[in-house]
């Protein structure tokens, strides 16, 4: 019985590391919408305050600063973003493996013979057969 508790528990912990990955892998990709949505959004914003001020040009004098801060912040996104997209393709790769151990330990408990009755019950087996 040992052996069976030991590969119960060895699933449930590989079950439990897949959906931690799957859960992983999900909010990196909301965080990477959010991301995209917010750079979008200083996209309009810039492109709004350059139209008002009739200046696109970054190195004008009189270029706002209200721009050049929507930029700034729009690069740190992008470059958050990029490193996101990073993370979770590792995570995606860690959440393929941790499902496909998963499987194999489902399939290997699936296949295994029945265990053996306690040592406790053999006696009355053999009594009750003769």
């Amino acid at each position: 019985m040992d052996d069976m508790s030991d590969a119960s528990r060895s699933l449930r912990k590989k079950q439990f590391e897949a959906s931690h990955k799957e859960r992983t892998a999900s909010l990196l990709a909301s965080m990477i919408r959010d991301f995209d949505k917010m750079i979008s959004d200083l996209d309009e914003q810039i492109a709004t305050e350059e139209d008002r001020t009739r200046i696109k040009d970054t190195a004008h004098p009189a270029y706002s600063t209200f721009a050049k801060a929507a930029a700034k912040r729009r690069q740190n996104l992008t470059i958050s973003a990029a490193q996101m997209k990073s993370l979770l393709e590792v995570a995606k790769r860690e959440l393929d493996e941790a499902a496909m151990q998963s499987r194999n330990l489902e399939s290997m408990q699936s296949s295994q013979p029945p265990l053996p009755a306690p040592a406790s019950s053999m006696p009355d087996t053999i009594s009750a057969a003769r």
